[in-house]
């Protein structure tokens, strides 16, 4: 009878974990959607006037998946690979010489930085900065976080990056699953031109 009450146990606590593990699993893929829902009905409009946009596209032999022979984005994690074939990588696709970028994704808190330069900006420069600066805020968040980073290795419930409470609170992605497709050029009424990202994920 004893051996019969401990199984049962067992097998209750089993599947109350099971249910728990599929419980949590579920509630991390909806603050997800709803924070990637949330990111793409952001509204820029306060910071001022939107002057132009301009977007990432890389040149690809790979007509299957792109028939037009672009990959409508650059990659943030290795640059390097994508700067040879970015489309008019060198072409000034931002005119003044100061400007600030912000990142917001997928962040809680936003990151800011600006750059100098004499002639204005191209798309490669552009590209090559702002995966610098993914890297030394994702570096920062670690460094300020108490909940760490769990490896991809060791992700058991789902593959998406867990949330760290750093500086800028980073949910829900690696670099190496953002690219960048776009950018927003705002002015706003004191003159200062802000570039606001289009990641994808």
């Amino acid at each position: 009878m004893t051996k019969y009450l401990i199984l049962s146990l067992s097998i209750l606590v089993i599947a109350c974990n099971g249910q728990k593990k599929s419980a949590v699993l579920k509630d991390s893929f909806e603050i997800i959607k709803e924070r990637e829902q949330q990111s793409m009905q952001k509204d820029y409009s306060e910071i001022g006037e939107l002057v132009s946009e301009f977007d990432f596209k890389v040149k690809t032999a790979n007509i299957k998946d792109f028939e037009d022979g672009f990959i409508p984005w650059a990659d943030l994690e290795k640059p390097d690979s994508d700067l040879a074939n970015l489309d008019k990588k060198d072409e000034i696709v931002v005119s003044n010489k100061l400007v600030k970028i912000v990142i917001d994704y997928p962040l809680t808190n936003q990151y800011e930085f600006t750059l100098e330069s004499e002639n204005g900006f191209t798309r490669g420069q552009l590209l090559t900065e702002i995966s610098k600066h993914y890297y030394l805020l994702y570096e920062e968040e670690e460094k300020t976080a108490t909940i760490k980073t769990i490896p991809i290795e060791k992700r058991t419930t789902m593959y998406n990056r867990n949330e760290t409470n750093g500086k800028y609170g980073i949910w829900g992605h690696d670099i190496a699953d953002m690219d960048i497709s776009g950018i927003s050029v705002y002015k706003t009424k004191n003159g200062e031109i802000i570039l606001i990202l289009n990641i994808e994920s």
